[in-house]
């Protein structure tokens, strides 16, 4: 069974984009309007979806709206962390960890974890690394103190 939906032809990406991280399980408010009617879009762009697409956009904004009732409004947004964003928490995982000694080797783990692990964020790869190295050498860490 197929669904018919209306939405604007410039939010053609931004649409499927957000069907594709709803779709893997990250909820968030939908930035582009649908319909179920072509009039209530000013530059129309049919788009048929399946049964299990369409009941997962449904669920999604019910989901959202009770989140809504218990909170209040808000947008939910779960956009990708930028290069910025990345260096602050690395930035922040080496001065908390306060171990100068290892730095060097926590920073090259990370890249080097970066390159065999598809998909994996600098932050995720910083605490992998720092896992790694910092309990490792943790046993002189009263001396430093």
């Amino acid at each position: 069974m197929k669904v018919d939906i209306y939405i604007e032809k410039q939010d053609f990406d931004e649409f499927f984009k957000w069907m594709n991280r709803i779709g893997l399980g990250i909820y968030s408010t939908p930035k582009v309007e649908f319909s179920h009617r072509m009039a209530d879009i000013k530059d129309p762009l049919r788009v048929s979806l399946d049964s299990r697409e369409y009941t997962l956009i449904r669920d999604v904004k019910k989901d959202i709206k009770e989140i809504q009732k218990t909170y209040g409004p808000l947008e939910l947004d779960f956009t990708p962390l930028t290069t910025q964003n990345h260096l602050l928490v690395i930035k922040d995982i080496l001065r908390e960890a306060n171990r100068k000694d290892v730095m060097e080797e926590v920073v090259y783990t990370a890249l080097q974890v970066l390159s065999t692990i598809p998909g994996l964020s600098p932050t995720e790869a910083m605490v992998i690394a720092e896992n790694e190295w910092l309990p490792f050498h943790s046993d002189n860490l009263e001396e430093d103190i």
